[in-house]
């Protein structure tokens, strides 16, 4: 995989403005707040669009009419973090140990009829994984989700 000095914050600037038609359709309020500067990474940017990109798409697809979905990042000491937080359906304690294995998905009566692979976060953990990254998830039935990608800054 090539990496390449990234400035991450137009990407993430893109990603929501190319989701907003989406979100808009289901009446979903899709914004992103305000970035502090944000060190560079060295990343591949193709890789890194697809997993913020996946991460807005579940967003929306598991946030009903008229909720919200929030793009931020934070600048830590040798990382940035970037969240995607929505105020969706929310997952179960007993399926948030599996939900980056490949073809699991949670079911449950609100999210049945939500088609998908499985695969999405599969493929949004390797590519973290692959960046030396991680990707963690806080969620609660009722109350939506929030995952959270810490990449590490380019080496100075």
């Amino acid at each position: 995989m090539e990496k390449e000095k990234l400035d991450l914050a137009p990407l993430l600037h893109e990603q929501v403005r190319f989701h907003e038609a989406r979100a808009r359709s289901k009446q979903i309020n899709l914004g992103i707040d305000p970035l502090p500067g944000l060190s560079p990474l060295l990343a591949n940017k193709r890789s890194i669009e697809e997993v913020i990109s996946n991460l807005i798409t579940n967003a929306i697809r598991y946030t009903p009419e008229g909720g919200s979905v929030t793009v931020s990042a934070s600048a830590k000491k040798d990382y940035v973090r970037v969240s995607v937080k929505d105020t969706g359906y929310g997952i179960g304690k007993e399926d948030l140990d599996r939900i980056f294995e490949r073809f699991y998905r949670v079911k449950t009566d609100q999210t049945r009829f939500i088609t998908g692979t499985g695969l999405g976060l599969a493929i949004v953990k390797s590519i973290v994984d692959a960046h030396n990254g991680l990707i963690e998830v806080e969620s609660e039935i009722g109350q939506g989700s929030t995952f959270h990608v810490d990449l590490p800054v380019m080496p100075i």
